[in-house]
């Protein structure tokens, strides 16, 4: 996919290597009345108790003039990294969503604590106060490689904007899927 091909035929071709994914069941781009949708329901995002919720990786998707949308299954790869921390007042990291198959352990410093299957709390002395989850931008390794194709990031919207994409997108809401959005720029 060289510079030289125009806009539409790379913009097709990202879509088209987004669909033969495994696990993805659609894909299309955002529509700018979407990207302000989603925007405004990501800023929006209701707090967990006293613990707020920042999507950064959505916002920093939506600030990409290309934002592709993918609807997974179970069967779509484990990203590269954690997709959901908690940190502290003081940007500590003090909890963190666990990759498929990771384990970790507790120390002298560090005690932890699993919150269900794939989330782990670390305690250690003087962390943890203002705590609030953050959900980073992940890249995409996919896209990442195409020739004419620069800044990408990926994340995975709230629950409320997953369902917002599929309903704009004319797409069933089921369970078993998620959404996933991959912001780029065209060189």
């Amino acid at each position: 996919m060289g510079a030289s091909r125009g806009k539409e035929e790379r913009l097709e071709d990202v879509l088209k290597i987004l669909s033969k994914l495994t696990g993805v069941k659609h894909s299309f781009y955002l529509t700018k009345p979407m990207k302000a949708g989603l925007a405004k329901i990501e800023r929006n995002y209701p707090s967990i108790g006293p613990l707020t919720i920042k999507n950064k990786g959505v916002a920093e998707c939506l600030k990409r003039k290309h934002v592709a949308c993918i609807i997974k299954d179970k069967h779509f790869r484990a990203p590269p990294h954690a997709t959901v921390y908690l940190i502290d007042e003081n940007d500590k990291t003090v909890g963190r969503e666990l990759l498929p198959g990771e384990k970790v352990s507790s120390t002298r410093e560090r005690k932890v604590i699993m919150i269900g299957n794939d989330f782990v709390v670390f305690f250690e002395k003087g962390t943890g106060k203002g705590a609030h989850f953050v959900l980073p931008s992940v890249p995409f390794k996919e896209i990442e490689r195409l020739d004419g194709v620069k800044s990408v990031c990926s994340s995975s919207p709230s629950a409320a904007g997953d369902y917002f994409l599929r309903r704009r997108a004319k797409l069933s809401d089921d369970p078993k899927l998620a959404s996933i959005l991959i912001g780029f720029e065209l060189r």
